[in-house]
Parts: C-alpha cells; sequence; structure tokens
C-alpha cells in the first residue's frame, strides 16, 4: 500500500510551496488508496510559533486535504508529534555509533566558528573538517567524563558516490567526500531533521517521499543512514520550485503569502487546491479546472516537471472566478455565508456594503439573499466581490448613480415610464420573470418607445440606482413587487 506523508514544522503558517508538497502527498494517496499522514516536526522548540499548527490544519481542511492518521485522529504509528518520540530517535543514534555510521562531536560552538573563519580566509570548502571523527574512544571517554555534551553526527563515507533515482529528475549522483559530516542528534537530545524524518519514515511506513527540490542534497545524507540501518528506501519524488511570472524566486509581491490569507481575500479553498496543484504539475490533458476529486483521479508522480512552475496570480483570479460559477445556489450561499462570518469590526467599518450583507446573512430572508448572490454569481472573481455586488439587494432606497442620472433625467419619458410600472405593480404579490419581462415590453408600447433599452436603462437605474448588473428581468422577479414599488416611488421622486 501505497503510505505518504506530509511533515511541516510549526515554525510559522504554511505558505504556497510547502502546502504544494501537502497537497501532491494527498493527491498520491487518494489516486492509489493509500495513506495520507500528517506528522508534525516540532524539534526546533526556540523557532515554534504559536497557533502555527492550528494554521497548518485549518489550511489542509480549507484545501479539502483529509488525513487518514496524524494529530486530532491518532493511528496506528502514533504518536505523530516528534517531540513525543525523542528515546526512539537516541536510541538508534546509539546505535549507529556502536555501527561506526555515527560518531560524537565535542566542538564547541566557539571551535565551529573559528573553522568556518579558518576556510573562509583560505577560500576552502566550508563545513566540518571531522576533527572529532579521528578521536579514540580514549578521547571520548575523557571527554565525556569532563562533561561535556557532545553532538551526534553522521559518519559519511569518505570515498565513491551516493546515486539514486529520482522519480522527477532520474538519475542523481553526489560525490560522498563533499557531503558533511551533518548532526543527528543535539547536544539537548534532540533530533535534527534528518535523523528524525529517516526514523519517522521508516517505522511508519512510508513508502513515497514527495517534496520540494531544496532537499535533493540531503538525499544523499539520508539515504546513507536507510543503509546503515538496513532498511528499504523509499522512492523520492522532489518537486520544482515555484517562481514568479518574471522568473524570479517567489516573493510576497507575486502571491508567495501564507496559505489562509488566500482565504481571507475571499478565494475559494477548491480554487486554491486547484491552482496550487497544476503548478509544477500537469495532467496527461490540458484540463485546468479539476475539483480535488478529479485532481487526485488524474495524479501521477510522472506529471511533476522538473523545471519550476510559475506562480500567475491573475490564473488564481480566473479560476476562483471560474469555481465561483461552478457553485450550486446552496453552496453558492454557505460559502458567502461562512466567508462573512469571519469579518471584523474593523471591515465592516471600512466597508458598509459587507455589513449589510451579514446581516442579511444573519437575519435577512435566505431565499431573498441566496437569489442576489445567484444574480450575481457570473460577475464575481471573489467572495469578497459580493458585499459590493449585492449591496443594492439590502438597501430599500439605493443611492442613484448621479451621472447616469443626468443622462436620464431631461428625457420626458422616464418619469412617465416609471408611473406606468408603478401602476401595473399594484395587485400584484410576486412575478415571474416572464411577467416582468412582458410588464416592461407594455411600457414600451404604451409610451411608444423606439428602443426597448431606452426603458430598460432608466428602470434599472430606478431600481438599482446602478447602470451595470443581473439581467432586469431576474433582478425585477428577485426584489418583488413591494420592493419594487418602494424603490419607483423614490425614483419618482428623485426624477421628478
Amino acid at each position: 500500500m501505497v503510505r505518504v506523508r506530509y511533515a511541516p514544522s510549526p515554525t510559522g503558517s504554511p505558505h504556497v510551496g510547502n502546502i504544494r508538497t501537502a497537497l501532491f502527498n494527498y493527491l498520491m494517496a487518494q489516486h492509489s488508496g493509500g495513506k495520507f499522514v500528517v506528522r508534525i516536526e516540532d524539534t526546533d522548540r526556540a523557532r515554534e510559533v504559536p497557533g502555527a499548527l492550528e494554521d497548518i490544519l485549518e489550511s489542509l481542511r480549507w484545501l479539502g486535504i483529509e488525513w487518514d492518521e496524524g494529530p486530532e485522529i491518532g493511528g496506528p504509528f502514533a504518536p505523530y508529534f516528534q517531540s513525543q518520540r525523542l528515546n526512539l530517535y537516541q536510541s538508534f543514534a546509539q546505535e549507529l555509533i556502536d555501527s561506526g555510521n555515527a560518531y560524537k562531536c565535542f566542538c564547541t560552538p566557539e571551535i565551529l566558528d573559528g573553522m568556518r573563519d579558518y576556510q573562509r580566509i583560505n577560500k576552502l570548502p566550508t563545513g566540518y573538517d571531522r576533527r572529532c571523527r579521528k578521536l579514540s574512544k580514549e578521547e571520548v571517554t575523557a571527554k565525556e567524563a569532563d562533561e561535556m555534551p557532545p553532538v551526534v553526527r553522521l559518519a559519511m563515507p569518505l570515498e565513491g558516490k551516493t546515486l539514486f533515482e529520482d522519480a522527477v529528475r532520474g538519475k542523481v549522483e553526489y560525490e560522498n567526500a563533499l557531503i558533511d559530516d551533518q548532526v543527528l542528534l543535539k547536544s539537548d537530545g534532540w533530533p535534527t531533521y534528518h535523523l528524525a524524518n529517516v526514523v519517522d519514515d521508516h517505522l511508519q511506513e512510508i513508502t513515497h517521499v514527495i517534496r520540494g527540490e531544496e532537499w535533493i542534497s540531503s538525499t544523499p545524507k539520508h539515504i546513507h543512514l536507510y543503509n546503515s540501518f538496513g532498511w528499504e528506501l523509499p522512492v523520492f519524488a522532489h518537486a520544482p520550485v515555484i517562481k514568479g511570472p518574471d522568473g524570479t524566486k517567489l516573493s510576497k509581491r507575486h502571491g508567495d503569502t501564507r496559505c489562509l490569507d488566500y482565504r481571507e481575500k475571499g478565494f475559494l479553498g477548491a480554487a486554491v487546491a486547484n491552482f496550487i496543484a497544476l503548478i509544477g504539475w500537469s495532467p496527461k490533458n490540458d484540463q485546468e479546472i479539476m475539483s480535488i476529486q478529479d485532481l487526485a483521479d488524474a495524479f501521477a508522480i510522472s506529471g511533476i516537471q522538473p523545471s519550476p512552475g510559475v506562480f500567475d496570480i491573475q490564473k488564481l483570479h480566473w479560476m476562483n472566478g471560474v469555481h465561483i460559477r461552478s457553485l450550486s445556489p446552496s453552496q453558492l450561499y454557505e460559502s458567502v455565508k461562512a466567508f462573512e462570518s469571519r469579518t471584523t469590526d474593523e471591515e465592516y467599518l471600512a466597508n458598509p456594503a459587507r455589513a449589510k450583507l451579514n446581516m442579511a446573512l444573519e437575519a435577512g430572508d435566505p431565499d431573498y439573499v441566496r437569489g442576489s448572490l445567484v444574480l450575481e454569481q457570473e460577475r464575481v472573481k471573489l467572495l469578497t466581490d459580493f458585499a459590493d455586488a449585492t449591496e443594492f439587494f439590502f438597501d430599500d432606497n439605493p443611492p442613484i448613480d448621479p451621472d447616469a442620472a443626468a443622462k436620464w433625467r431631461p428625457q420626458r419619458h422616464v418619469e412617465q415610464l416609471l408611473h406606468l410600472v408603478h401602476r401595473d405593480l399594484d395587485g400584484h404579490s410576486s412575478l415571474t420573470v416572464e411577467e416582468c419581462e412582458k410588464l416592461v415590453d407594455d411600457a414600451v408600447a404604451e409610451l411608444h418607445l423606439e428602443k426597448r433599452s431606452d426603458a430598460i436603462h432608466p428602470l434599472r437605474l430606478a431600481l438599482t440606482g446602478r447602470t451595470k448588473g443581473p439581467g432586469l428581468f431576474e433582478l425585477m422577479a428577485l426584489l418583488g413587487p413591494e420592493r419594487m414599488r418602494r424603490r419607483i416611488e423614490s425614483a419618482e421622486r428623485y426624477f421628478g
């Protein structure tokens, strides 16, 4: 069975590149009927950020990623927090020392700083010079007796090459002599990433390691650890970096921000997952708009490209609009309601339209609110757009655009038009779209107007205060006779 993992460190909220790794692993598990494991690598206690773990899990859920084993769920290979597995790493580190594949290093930070300064001044390759690797057993015993807490370093082979087959890049090889003797266990007994991730991947039976290409140079160290323990290697696949449209390293100006920031900006989790999955990976066809299930059905490691992926924020906006338009009325209503429920008081003050929409969602007629969202569904790209787009629905006296009013006020038929429509609304408690269209056409005929648009535009202005919006007849049917009467009465006073 395929078993993959996402192993973030709670040192911050996940960004695009990091969360793409989670998505690739999840899609791999879903496609193959395997298991997706979330493991928290919380061994860097000094850099741990409060709330980061919650952000990590919330980001996954927002994108539609559910884990089979991990935090809040548990599983057969628990615990899934590395801070709760320290005894394992310490025992495996000792096993490496006993087999000669690791050694204790007593170099102080001052010694290491001096070593680096010497290498830099003499233009030598930087890295640990392996001086403690040469210590005899007696010297090690003596240093331990002096209560000098050591670190444990990996004893990399000094000759030959390490070769491995990367599922994305093919054959990769490194000269062993050029690879540093990595610290595996710190002097306080806590492991580094290199030891902990290899031990956990083996014990949790991870079959495929899909991660960012920044870990390629560490893979020979990990392979040596696997070989030292006599463990079977997983399949390694290193996804490409993500760059901005200008070819430079992805930065905040390109959109490299915390994943949950996109939720606050009005993006749908499904759209962001769709977008991120296609950065550096592509299905066999040219399909671009895909649900999480579509992505899982099509996913294969062979589709991951070795060349850098491009983060195009304009494409994300377009894709989000398409996903919004694909929502059913009930899905749209719930998505907007969930988004607006996170509105802060400061955001209300900055945009009163959001306050109106939120109030309507909380206490208004659900059918009316849902209908207003549906009528604007084709015109928005972000959930944030709905507040301004629908504001006139929740204001019985929407302010009229003065520039548009200046165009229509001099035209004598406008006042007559409003009077006729107002008159014909009498006796109706509701109207269908077809009845609304007939009502307007009757007014056009009675006023002998040459163009239907001479009625549509001023009537839209009277009902919404705007010159653009959804189809007039659909709009009228949703507003209903009572709301239309109040708005037309107000407009008659304005144009009178």
